[in-house]
């Protein structure tokens, strides 16, 4: 994984949020914060009967991702506390492989005070500086106009629209839009 330089925030609540690459240490902890994201936001494709993986699969996983050059963890603290996560993993076939996904999450209690846009930067800034990225891609539910309303305001355009993607438990769909943005625009 490409490693991000270290950095500190103030968020819009005045906390003092740092954002690194995240290590095989922290397996744990990341693994408490996806567990507490799932089980209370809407917005993912997972749902919490379906997460079942280790603290021991967790640590393999980010190890994983620190070999993979173009492939990035990062976590948001406020002192020892995890507060979001943003993972980045670049196309794994030679024609994909110019382009790369992500997924972010930030603790609901932490939520609209910037820690979200920061991670977001702070992945453009280090795929910018990465000699094969030349566009991040991601999916986001059509109705979480928030997230929409960031990656727009980031320099994200939609490029597809995916009708009812999604079944929710209760038998609804969601339909589900594809944004990019392209890192020579930026």
């Amino acid at each position: 994984m490409g490693w991000f330089e270290p950095i500190n925030i103030v968020d819009k609540y005045n906390r003092i949020i740092g954002i690194r690459t995240a290590v095989p240490e922290d397996a744990a902890k990341i693994l408490a914060h996806t567990r507490a994201v799932i089980s209370t936001e809407s917005y993912l494709l997972t749902v919490p009967e379906e997460f079942d993986m280790t603290a021991e699969q967790e640590r393999e996983w980010i190890e994983s991702m620190l070999n993979h050059e173009n492939s990035l963890i990062l976590v948001a603290e406020e002192g020892e506390r995890l507060v979001g996560t943003l993972d980045f993993h670049s196309g794994q076939k030679q024609r994909t492989a110019h382009t790369g996904s992500f997924g972010m999450s930030v603790r609901g209690d932490y939520q609209a005070g910037g820690i979200g846009r920061a991670l977001l930067q702070a992945l453009i800034d280090w795929a910018k500086k990465r000699s094969g990225i030349e566009k991040i891609n991601l999916e986001v539910f059509a109705n979480n106009t928030k997230a929409i309303e960031l990656y727009r305001k980031t320099g994200f355009t939609q490029e597809s629209l995916m009708r009812k993607q999604i079944k929710l438990q209760d038998g609804n769909y969601e339909d589900v839009i594809g944004m990019s943005l392209f890192l020579d625009t930026v």
